[in-house]
């Protein structure tokens, strides 16, 4: 299969959805009695200090997840200890995927400190950050560089380990609501989190005692947890029921590391495609798609354009029907003005989108040397990414370590290719949703989009300037979090060709 054949997927999109869950109730009754809500409101209140899970994805486990309370001693402080391990097959490749944190916080769970490390394909981002004077002050290291950043803070922020502590914290009365802000390392980013304790309710199914259903919604993501008395979360379903975790002993969770063979379903192949009734021919030269995806509607926003027209069917309000022409190679006139309201978006440095590195800069001066046309800065872009990033299933976690490694997937040829446009002063944006791959289906994808008098579609991975009409786009935005909505539908949709054209043989 040759290289640019080769199915491209998201594979950093899941991540955050392996850490942070979502789902729909099953199996579950309501107790007509709830218990009286837990009278704890400080760590110091806490029954327990140490929490195990299991991480099922797909009917088959896949890792699991550890929380540790520790008291610093005579500093009112306690230290949240937290690990991740995850053993996945992607691709028919086997990916292992470690995480630990370590927050300091104080006793009401605002945080003073944190350091978290991800290693992942053998490389390890580290972050580091600390809470004072009204500032959240990060550093990341990663690939041998060192970024810092500085954020100011007007309210507390309290470290994402601490999700399903909050609301122990703060009262598990059913109707009760919260809303605060994390760091997520997944993302490198502030998010707001809210909260809704929605039931009081038990599984005999399960071996679930009466418990606080918790309903949690943190980018785009959303998550029921139940707690249980002691203020323990011992259960969570995720993505309709696909993803589960729950409650386990320590050596059922160190046990899996030492015992499991890798699970045999494929996070893409087993899981993630969208088929189609009939295989589509020659998809890289495809010039029209019109296609009805059902399981989408009302998940996330119908968007337009570049060379797309999204719009409920009217024969299924679960729908959406999108109508699709190989976008022009010259850019059109479907955003409005250049920059709209918020469109300093498209210009400025993202979370994993370093377009002010100094190397990123001068990549991008000397690609585009001599280039005056915006347009053709966009296509010298491109073509530069498509030629020198080697197209390989492992992935990055940021635009900077892809530009040092030259490898990647489709997320990394788009990190890279928006950083530089960025850098080149090319307003640019970040696209996610679905493409065709010749003999396999719709996989998840990444491109970008890029504002040369007019927003153009840019595919870097296929060297693309106007991509082909099997891009269906589904989410967009400034930076690489912005594709993590995705998550809503991963795994739930089904694809019905209307009508389909290719030129088949073109140069």
């Amino acid at each position: 299969m040759h290289p640019r054949q080769r199915p491209q997927s998201v594979l950093l999109l899941f991540l955050s959805l392996f850490v942070f869950l979502s789902c729909a109730p099953a199996y579950f009754d309501p107790v007509k009695t709830p218990l009286e809500p837990p009278r704890i409101r400080s760590l110091d209140d806490l029954p327990w200090r140490e929490f195990w899970a299991g991480i099922v994805f797909n009917g088959e486990k896949v890792g699991f997840t550890h929380l540790k309370i520790v008291p610093v001693p005579g500093e009112g402080l306690f230290r949240l200890e937290s690990e991740a391990h995850l053993r996945i097959r992607f691709l028919g490749l086997d990916k292992r995927i470690a995480m630990k944190s370590e927050d300091l916080v104080r006793g009401d769970l605002t945080s003073r400190s944190f350091r978290h490390e991800m290693v992942m394909d053998g490389k390890v981002l580290l972050l580091e950050g600390e809470v004072r004077d009204g500032s959240l002050r990060t550093v990341r290291k990663s690939g041998g560089e060192i970024q810092r950043v500085e954020t100011r803070r007007t309210e507390p922020l309290y470290p994402a380990a601490a999700v399903n502590l909050y609301p122990v914290l703060r009262g598990l009365a059913v109707g009760l609501n919260y809303r605060y802000d994390v760091y997520d390392p997944q993302t490198q980013s502030i998010t707001a989190v809210s909260q809704t304790v929605a039931a009081f309710e038990r599984s005999r199914e399960l071996g679930i005692e009466p418990s606080w259903k918790v309903k949690t919604s943190m980018l785009g993501q959303d998550v029921e947890t139940w707690i249980n008395p002691r203020g323990e979360p011992v259960f969570e379903l995720g993505m309709k029921g696909v993803l589960i975790t729950y409650r386990e002993t320590e050596n059922e969770a160190r046990r899996y590391l030492s015992e499991a063979s890798l699970n045999k379903k494929d996070l893409i192949l087993d899981f993630s495609v969208v088929r189609t009734e009939k295989p589509l021919a020659c998809p890289r030269e495809a010039t029209l798609l019109e296609i009805s995806l059902a399981g989408l509607a009302g998940e996330l926003p119908l968007l337009q354009g570049p060379g797309q027209e999204a719009l409920p069917d009217p024969r299924d309000a679960s729908s959406v029907i999108y109508r699709i022409r190989r976008n022009p190679a010259a850019p059109a006139k479907i955003s409005g003005p250049h920059y709209d309201v918020d469109g300093y978006r498209w210009v400025l440095p993202a979370s994993q989108i370093e377009s002010d590195h100094p190397a990123i800069v001068n990549t991008a001066r000397e690609v585009t040397k001599g280039i005056p046309d915006p347009l053709a800065k966009v296509r010298a872009l491109a073509k530069w990414v498509a030629e020198n990033v080697k197209d390989e299933p492992v992935d990055s976690f940021s635009a900077l370590e892809v530009l040092q490694t030259r490898k990647g997937e489709c997320q990394a040829h788009t990190m890279l290719y928006t950083a530089l446009a960025r850098a080149a002063g090319i307003p640019t944006r970040i696209a996610g949703g679905i493409v065709y791959m010749e003999g396999v289906g719709f996989l998840y994808h990444a491109w970008a989009e890029s504002d040369a008098g007019g927003w153009v579609s840019v595919d870097p991975t296929f060297d693309q300037v106007g991509v082909d009409a099997t891009h269906v786009k589904l989410v967009e935005g400034p930076g690489w979090v912005s594709i993590v909505p995705l998550g809503r539908v991963v795994g739930r949709l089904k694809a019905t060709v209307i009508d389909y054209r290719a030129v088949c043989g073109r140069p």
